[in-house]
C-alpha cells in the first residue's frame, strides 16, 4: 500500500517534517532553537490542515500559534534569560523518559488504529463547507445549540483576567526590586 499520488507523497512529507520538528522542539537543549523548531512545527501543521480545506482554522494555527504565542515566547526568552549559560541538568534522564513516552503513545496508536480495520477506511460525513470561514462564523457567534457564542466570550474574560495577573505580578517583582 505505497502511496502513488502526488498529494499522498506531499502529506507523508509535511507530516514527517511535522513530527520531525516537534520531537526537535522537546529533544533540543537551547530554548530558543526549542521555540524556532515550534515555529516550523505550527506552520507544518496549518499546511496539513490546508490539504484537509480547513483554511480558517489553518489561517487560525499561523496567526494565533506561530505569529502571536511563540513569538511571545521568543521574545520572553530573550529578554529573561541569560543565553550564554549552560543548560540546567536534572536528575532524571529526560531521553529516556521521553523515548518512552513516545513509543508509549506510538504503541496506542497501533493498537487503536491498525487493529480496528474501519478506522482506515472510514470517510467523513461533514458538509462541504463545514470548516469555511463563513461556517465557522455563523457557528463561532450563534446562539443557537451548535452556537459558540458563550464559549467565546469566557475565553475573551479568561484571557481578560490572565492579563491582569500578568501585569500585577511583573508590578510587584519591580516594586520589590
Amino acid at each position: 500500500m505505497f502511496p502513488t499520488e502526488l498529494k499522498d507523497l506531499f502529506f507523508y512529507f509535511i507530516s514527517a517534517l511535522t513530527i520531525t520538528t516537534a520531537l526537535a522542539t522537546v529533544l533540543v537543549k537551547n530554548v530558543l532553537q526549542s521555540a524556532i523548531f515550534l515555529i516550523f512545527s505550527f506552520v507544518a501543521t496549518a499546511i496539513i490542515y490546508l490539504m484537509l480545506h480547513a483554511e480558517f482554522i489553518a489561517i487560525s494555527q499561523v496567526m494565533v500559534y506561530a505569529g502571536g504565542v511563540v513569538i511571545f515566547v521568543i521574545f520572553t526568552i530573550l529578554l529573561t534569560s541569560h543565553l550564554g549559560e549552560t543548560a540546567f541538568s536534572t536528575k532524571v534522564p529526560r531521553n529516556f523518559i521521553a523515548a518512552f513516552l513516545g513509543l508509549s503513545f506510538l504503541g496506542l496508536a497501533y493498537r487503536f488504529l491498525f487493529q480496528n480495520h474501519s478506522l482506515l477506511s472510514y470517510t467523513p460525513s461533514a458538509p462541504l463547507d463545514y470548516a469555511s470561514l463563513k461556517s465557522i462564523a455563523f457557528r463561532l457567534l450563534s446562539i443557537q445549540s451548535n452556537g459558540f457564542v458563550i464559549a467565546f466570550e469566557l475565553i475573551g474574560l479568561i484571557l481578560f483576567a490572565s492579563l491582569i495577573a500578568a501585569v500585577s505580578i511583573a508590578r510587584k517583582q519591580k516594586e520589590e526590586k
